[in-house]
């Protein structure tokens, strides 16, 4: 009984699996867009995808546990709830903790499973993803663009690189291979070995990150050194030290902002930001997150330069929607007199 409507809730979903794929590009341009765009987290990647039906099938199979005469799963299509699942790759634990707050701000969340604090509740080392499910927020679920993901819910996955080149090895190990009984506790011992130097790596990339800030932030100025994407993260890291890092293509995108207003060396943008409060700037914005280098630089160019600044870009929906509404911040915060 359980396996027919295993296969009959397969087979509908094999119908309608062309829609959840369409929904998992929807989910992983909207992730892309709110942790990449709009606040700037340097990141790995952000991809999405959903279930394949042979996958589905196997999971919806399942029996229960405890009464393998009944399957797990009553209603499949609808207690499954990785139809369409998203996982976001990070180079830091710091960027996991800022994609975290975007998705709790971002999306009804169902539920959240921190599987580091669970590990080390234990007192062992090991798997430390973060885990949510959740739902498009009440707005998104008005919008049509989003309508094959308006009731449904969606698994989100966190981790940093180091925590996902352990999870899917462990995983390819542990679940596609049988091992036997008396060598699994050396397959454990050494996934175990394996995980303490996953959080040392973790922990250790944090520091030289810390390291690299403070080194930066004593380093005298050279200028007039032309500006790279490399100098200019160093400039930025010197000028912002609190600032989170921005990905490697949001300092080449800024590079070109800086090209059009005639700025090629550090000492020509230090001379641009004469007299310009940053910490004044950022007090008057209305960002929901801390601002990451490129972003501070962004506003602190739209503080010198006013509408001039606003007018080097074509995009409507940058002037309008964002730049103008910096800008009206800024005069209100009596930092630009316009």
């Amino acid at each position: 009984m359980g396996g027919d409507w295993a296969v009959q809730a397969a087979a509908q979903y094999e119908r309608m699996h062309q829609q959840y794929v369409g929904g998992a590009r929807k989910l992983e341009s909207l992730i892309n867009e709110l942790i990449g765009e709009e606040e700037g987290i340097n990141y790995l990647s952000a991809t999405a995808r959903a279930k394949d039906p042979d996958s589905f099938l196997s999971k919806a199979s399942k029996p229960r546990p405890g009464e393998p005469a009944r399957p797990k799963y009553d209603d499949p299509l609808n207690q499954i709830t990785d139809l369409v699942a998203a996982r976001i790759i990070t180079f830091l634990v710091e960027a996991v903790d800022r994609v975290c707050e975007v998705i709790e701000a971002e999306f009804e969340i169902v539920e959240h499973t921190d599987m580091g604090a669970h590990t080390r509740a234990q007192g062992v080392f090991g798997y430390a993803s973060k885990h949510y499910l959740v739902r498009l927020n009440a707005h998104r679920r008005e919008l049509p663009e989003y309508a094959v993901l308006r009731n449904l819910v969606m698994e989100i996955q966190v981790r940093t690189a180091v925590q996902h080149a352990w999870a899917e090895f462990e995983h390819d190990i542990r679940y596609k291979l049988d091992i036997p009984p008396d060598r699994k506790p050396e397959f454990d011992r050494r996934f175990l070995l394996a995980a303490a130097l996953m959080e040392l790596a973790d922990n250790e990339f944090t520091e030289i990150d810390r390291l690299y800030r403070e080194l930066a932030a004593a380093a005298d100025d050279e200028a007039p050194r032309d500006l790279t994407a490399a100098t200019l993260t160093t400039y930025l890291t010197r000028r912002y030290p609190d600032a989170p890092h921005a990905k490697t293509n949001h300092y080449a995108w800024m590079l070109g902002i800086l090209a059009d207003l005639g700025v090629s060396t550090e000492e020509e943008l230090t001379e641009l930001l004469q007299g310009i409060d940053s910490a004044a700037v950022q007090a008057a914005m209305t960002h929901r997150f801390p601002a990451g280098t490129v972003r501070r630089l962004d506003d602190d160019l739209l503080a010198a330069k006013g509408p001039a600044y606003v007018e080097l870009f074509p995009e409507e929906e940058r002037r309008q929607k964002i730049l103008r509404g910096r800008l009206k911040a800024l005069g209100r915060a009596g930092l630009y007199d316009g």
